[in-house]
Protein backbone atom coordinates (compact mmCIF):
# COMPACT_ATOMS: atom_id res chain seq x y z
CA UNK A 1 0.00 0.00 0.00
CA UNK A 2 1.15 3.50 -0.47
CA UNK A 3 2.25 5.44 2.49
CA UNK A 4 1.00 9.00 2.04
CA UNK A 5 3.77 11.57 2.75
CA UNK A 6 3.15 14.58 5.06
CA UNK A 7 1.31 17.46 3.77
CA UNK A 8 3.71 19.85 1.81
CA UNK A 9 1.25 22.23 0.45
CA UNK A 10 -1.53 24.00 2.49
CA UNK A 11 -4.22 23.14 0.08
CA UNK A 12 -6.21 19.65 -1.44
CA UNK A 13 -3.98 17.11 -3.03
CA UNK A 14 -4.35 13.64 -4.63
CA UNK A 15 -1.19 10.86 -4.03
CA UNK A 16 -0.20 8.61 -6.94
CA UNK A 17 2.97 6.03 -6.72
CA UNK A 18 5.07 6.73 -9.15
CA UNK A 19 8.64 4.97 -10.04
CA UNK A 20 11.96 6.61 -10.24
CA UNK A 21 14.50 5.50 -12.96
CA UNK A 22 17.25 8.19 -11.20
CA UNK A 23 16.84 6.41 -8.19
CA UNK A 24 16.10 3.01 -9.16
CA UNK A 25 18.35 1.36 -6.36
CA UNK A 26 16.07 3.03 -3.43
CA UNK A 27 12.43 1.48 -4.98
CA UNK A 28 13.14 -1.53 -2.32
CA UNK A 29 13.23 1.37 0.64
CA UNK A 30 11.53 4.28 -0.36
CA UNK A 31 7.84 4.69 -2.18
CA UNK A 32 7.41 7.97 -4.49
CA UNK A 33 4.75 10.08 -3.79
CA UNK A 34 3.63 12.77 -6.71
CA UNK A 35 1.57 15.66 -5.63
CA UNK A 36 -1.51 17.74 -7.53
CA UNK A 37 -3.24 20.86 -6.04
CA UNK A 38 -6.25 22.14 -7.54
CA UNK A 39 -6.61 25.10 -9.32
CA UNK A 40 -6.42 28.93 -7.62
CA UNK A 41 -6.24 32.41 -8.48
CA UNK A 42 -2.60 31.92 -6.26
CA UNK A 43 -0.88 30.11 -9.04
CA UNK A 44 -1.39 27.82 -12.09
CA UNK A 45 0.39 24.50 -12.09
CA UNK A 46 0.30 21.15 -14.05
CA UNK A 47 1.78 17.59 -12.85
CA UNK A 48 4.05 15.75 -15.01
CA UNK A 49 4.08 12.46 -14.98
CA UNK A 50 7.87 12.36 -14.23
CA UNK A 51 9.35 10.35 -11.02
CA UNK A 52 8.36 12.45 -7.69
CA UNK A 53 8.08 15.78 -9.23
CA UNK A 54 5.56 18.24 -8.69
CA UNK A 55 5.77 20.44 -11.42
CA UNK A 56 3.69 24.23 -12.17
CA UNK A 57 4.58 27.98 -12.99
CA UNK A 58 4.03 30.43 -10.31
CA UNK A 59 3.37 34.04 -11.03
CA UNK A 60 5.06 37.11 -9.62
CA UNK A 61 3.77 40.77 -9.78
CA UNK A 62 8.02 41.67 -9.83
CA UNK A 63 7.70 43.49 -13.23
CA UNK A 64 4.55 45.74 -12.45
CA UNK A 65 3.90 48.78 -10.66
CA UNK A 66 0.69 48.76 -9.01
CA UNK A 67 -0.43 51.61 -11.02
CA UNK A 68 0.04 48.63 -14.09
CA UNK A 69 -0.32 45.43 -12.53
CA UNK A 70 -3.79 44.28 -14.37
CA UNK A 71 -1.27 44.15 -17.39
CA UNK A 72 -0.76 40.68 -17.96
CA UNK A 73 2.06 41.37 -19.99
CA UNK A 74 4.67 42.97 -17.23
CA UNK A 75 3.75 40.12 -15.41
CA UNK A 76 6.51 37.41 -14.05
CA UNK A 77 6.08 33.66 -13.44
CA UNK A 78 8.59 31.51 -12.92
CA UNK A 79 8.57 27.65 -13.31
CA UNK A 80 9.53 25.28 -10.68
CA UNK A 81 9.59 21.96 -9.31
CA UNK A 82 9.29 20.01 -6.16
CA UNK A 83 11.09 16.43 -5.51
CA UNK A 84 10.14 15.06 -2.43
CA UNK A 85 10.42 10.68 -1.50
CA UNK A 86 7.94 9.07 1.45
CA UNK A 87 11.01 9.39 3.63
CA UNK A 88 11.63 13.04 3.45
CA UNK A 89 11.48 15.28 6.40
CA UNK A 90 9.11 17.37 6.43
CA UNK A 91 10.63 19.87 8.72
CA UNK A 92 11.65 22.23 6.24
CA UNK A 93 12.16 22.81 2.72
CA UNK A 94 15.43 23.35 0.36
CA UNK A 95 14.53 25.92 -2.54
CA UNK A 96 18.12 25.95 -4.87
CA UNK A 97 18.46 28.26 -7.29
CA UNK A 98 20.74 27.84 -10.53
CA UNK A 99 23.85 29.79 -11.62
CA UNK A 100 23.94 32.82 -14.04
CA UNK A 101 22.63 31.33 -17.85
CA UNK A 102 21.77 28.06 -16.65
CA UNK A 103 18.78 26.61 -15.82
CA UNK A 104 16.98 23.51 -14.05
CA UNK A 105 17.03 21.44 -17.49
CA UNK A 106 20.82 22.39 -17.59
CA UNK A 107 21.75 21.14 -14.55
CA UNK A 108 19.98 18.11 -14.92
CA UNK A 109 22.00 17.63 -18.38
CA UNK A 110 25.17 18.35 -16.33
CA UNK A 111 26.02 21.84 -17.72
CA UNK A 112 27.29 22.60 -13.58
CA UNK A 113 27.87 19.68 -11.47
CA UNK A 114 24.97 20.23 -9.00
CA UNK A 115 21.97 18.33 -10.60
CA UNK A 116 22.64 15.83 -7.28
CA UNK A 117 21.02 18.70 -5.73
CA UNK A 118 17.38 17.11 -6.44
CA UNK A 119 18.84 13.80 -4.30
CA UNK A 120 18.50 15.46 -1.34
CA UNK A 121 14.94 15.00 -1.36
CA UNK A 122 15.30 11.23 0.26
CA UNK A 123 15.84 13.92 3.03
CA UNK A 124 13.79 16.86 2.61
CA UNK A 125 11.74 18.30 -0.17
CA UNK A 126 13.26 19.79 -2.69
CA UNK A 127 12.33 23.08 -4.91
CA UNK A 128 13.85 24.09 -8.04
CA UNK A 129 12.87 26.59 -10.34
CA UNK A 130 13.96 28.93 -13.21
CA UNK A 131 15.09 32.27 -11.98
CA UNK A 132 13.67 35.46 -14.27
CA UNK A 133 15.21 35.51 -17.99
CA UNK A 134 15.98 31.37 -17.57
CA UNK A 135 15.37 28.28 -18.93
CA UNK A 136 11.50 28.28 -19.31
CA UNK A 137 10.28 31.15 -16.74
CA UNK A 138 9.09 34.36 -18.11
CA UNK A 139 11.80 37.06 -19.64
CA UNK A 140 12.83 40.15 -18.21
CA UNK A 141 14.69 43.01 -18.40
CA UNK A 142 16.08 43.46 -15.48
CA UNK A 143 18.09 40.77 -14.32
CA UNK A 144 19.65 41.59 -11.10
CA UNK A 145 20.88 39.89 -8.13
CA UNK A 146 18.68 41.46 -5.94
CA UNK A 147 15.57 41.45 -8.03
CA UNK A 148 15.97 37.91 -7.94
CA UNK A 149 16.28 37.60 -4.34
CA UNK A 150 12.75 39.24 -4.21
CA UNK A 151 11.64 36.71 -6.86
CA UNK A 152 12.75 33.94 -4.42
CA UNK A 153 11.16 35.53 -1.52
CA UNK A 154 7.49 35.96 -3.51
CA UNK A 155 7.71 32.72 -4.92
CA UNK A 156 8.87 31.31 -1.15
CA UNK A 157 5.70 33.16 0.14
CA UNK A 158 2.93 31.91 -2.88
CA UNK A 159 4.28 28.34 -2.74
CA UNK A 160 5.29 27.48 0.47
CA UNK A 161 3.72 30.10 3.08
CA UNK A 162 5.16 30.54 6.51
CA UNK A 163 6.85 27.24 5.89
CA UNK A 164 10.80 27.13 7.16
CA UNK A 165 13.36 26.87 4.08
CA UNK A 166 16.91 26.24 3.19
CA UNK A 167 18.03 28.33 0.82
CA UNK A 168 21.05 27.16 -1.40
CA UNK A 169 22.46 28.50 -4.99
CA UNK A 170 25.53 28.92 -6.66
CA UNK A 171 27.05 31.74 -8.31
CA UNK A 172 24.30 34.16 -9.24
CA UNK A 173 21.81 31.73 -7.40
CA UNK A 174 23.79 32.07 -3.78
CA UNK A 175 23.46 35.58 -4.34
CA UNK A 176 20.00 35.85 -5.11
CA UNK A 177 19.47 33.19 -1.99
CA UNK A 178 21.91 36.20 0.30
CA UNK A 179 19.12 39.11 -1.03
CA UNK A 180 16.26 36.83 -0.47
CA UNK A 181 17.47 35.58 3.00
CA UNK A 182 18.00 39.23 4.03
CA UNK A 183 14.37 40.25 3.65
CA UNK A 184 12.97 37.88 6.02
CA UNK A 185 15.50 36.26 8.17
CA UNK A 186 13.01 34.74 10.43
CA UNK A 187 11.82 32.17 7.51
CA UNK A 188 14.85 30.94 6.42
CA UNK A 189 16.72 28.07 8.76
CA UNK A 190 20.06 28.08 6.80
CA UNK A 191 21.85 29.37 3.88
CA UNK A 192 24.20 26.75 1.35
CA UNK A 193 26.39 28.97 -0.65
CA UNK A 194 28.11 26.83 -3.35
CA UNK A 195 31.10 28.92 -5.47
CA UNK A 196 29.36 32.68 -4.40
CA UNK A 197 30.08 35.06 -6.85
CA UNK A 198 32.91 37.82 -6.84
CA UNK A 199 31.52 40.52 -4.16
CA UNK A 200 32.62 44.28 -3.63
CA UNK A 201 36.12 45.91 -5.24
CA UNK A 202 37.43 42.31 -6.33
CA UNK A 203 34.04 42.21 -8.20
CA UNK A 204 34.81 45.36 -10.51
CA UNK A 205 37.76 44.31 -11.97
CA UNK A 206 35.36 41.20 -13.39
CA UNK A 207 32.96 43.89 -15.32
CA UNK A 208 35.21 44.22 -17.88
CA UNK A 209 34.94 41.12 -18.96
CA UNK A 210 30.76 40.82 -18.88
CA UNK A 211 31.16 43.95 -21.01
CA UNK A 212 33.32 42.54 -23.64
CA UNK A 213 31.15 39.54 -23.48
CA UNK A 214 27.85 41.18 -23.96
CA UNK A 215 28.78 43.83 -26.47
CA UNK A 216 30.41 40.56 -28.35
CA UNK A 217 26.82 38.95 -28.30
CA UNK A 218 25.24 41.90 -29.20
CA UNK A 219 27.35 42.90 -32.40
CA UNK A 220 28.21 39.10 -33.88
CA UNK A 221 25.35 36.98 -32.05
CA UNK A 222 26.05 34.07 -29.68
CA UNK A 223 28.19 31.67 -31.71
CA UNK A 224 31.05 33.98 -31.58
CA UNK A 225 30.54 34.65 -28.18
CA UNK A 226 31.07 30.71 -27.58
CA UNK A 227 33.73 30.62 -30.06
CA UNK A 228 35.64 33.29 -28.03
CA UNK A 229 34.91 31.50 -24.95
CA UNK A 230 36.40 28.46 -26.05
CA UNK A 231 39.54 29.98 -26.86
CA UNK A 232 40.13 31.81 -23.41
CA UNK A 233 41.52 30.02 -20.35
CA UNK A 234 38.93 27.41 -18.96
CA UNK A 235 39.10 26.16 -15.13
CA UNK A 236 40.64 22.99 -14.83
CA UNK A 237 36.97 21.68 -14.07
CA UNK A 238 36.31 21.83 -18.07
CA UNK A 239 39.24 20.49 -19.09
CA UNK A 240 40.57 17.71 -17.24
CA UNK A 241 37.80 14.79 -18.05
CA UNK A 242 35.41 13.92 -21.00
CA UNK A 243 32.37 14.88 -18.73
CA UNK A 244 34.16 18.02 -18.02
CA UNK A 245 34.71 19.18 -21.39
CA UNK A 246 31.09 17.97 -21.80
CA UNK A 247 29.60 20.27 -19.24
CA UNK A 248 31.04 22.93 -21.47
CA UNK A 249 28.92 22.18 -24.49
CA UNK A 250 25.92 22.03 -22.45
CA UNK A 251 26.13 24.98 -20.72
CA UNK A 252 26.00 26.82 -24.10
CA UNK A 253 23.33 25.27 -25.13
CA UNK A 254 21.36 26.24 -22.37
CA UNK A 255 22.81 29.93 -23.34
CA UNK A 256 21.26 29.16 -27.45
CA UNK A 257 17.94 28.35 -25.59
CA UNK A 258 17.83 31.36 -23.60
CA UNK A 259 18.53 33.19 -26.80
CA UNK A 260 20.42 36.70 -27.53
CA UNK A 261 17.79 39.25 -25.73
CA UNK A 262 17.76 36.99 -22.40
CA UNK A 263 21.07 36.30 -22.99
CA UNK A 264 22.44 39.50 -22.88
CA UNK A 265 19.74 40.83 -20.16
CA UNK A 266 21.14 38.56 -18.01
CA UNK A 267 25.02 39.77 -18.52
CA UNK A 268 23.51 43.44 -17.74
CA UNK A 269 22.24 41.89 -14.49
CA UNK A 270 25.57 40.72 -13.79
CA UNK A 271 27.08 43.62 -14.22
CA UNK A 272 25.51 45.66 -12.41
CA UNK A 273 24.67 43.73 -9.38
CA UNK A 274 27.32 42.83 -5.98
CA UNK A 275 26.55 41.10 -3.05
CA UNK A 276 23.99 42.76 -0.18
CA UNK A 277 26.55 44.88 1.59
CA UNK A 278 28.56 43.61 5.04
CA UNK A 279 26.23 45.35 7.01
CA UNK A 280 23.21 43.67 5.58
CA UNK A 281 24.37 40.46 5.90
CA UNK A 282 25.60 40.75 9.26
CA UNK A 283 21.86 40.25 10.24
CA UNK A 284 21.72 36.86 9.54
Amino acid sequence: PLHPVPPLFPCPLTLSLVTNLDMLRRLRRHRFACRRWHSSQAFEHELHHRPALLRGSVPLRSQASHAHAHNDALRLSLRFEVSQTASSSNDWTFVWTHGLTSSVQSENEGGWPFAGVVGLSDLIPVLRYDARGHGTSDRADECTWAAMGGDLRSMQQRILGGRKVVLGGTSMGAAASMYAAIEDPSSVAGLVLATPPTCYDTRQKFVPMYKESLELARSKGLEAAKTVAASKTRPPLFLETESGRAMFDIGWRAKFDMGLDRYCAALQGAMESDLPSQDSLATL
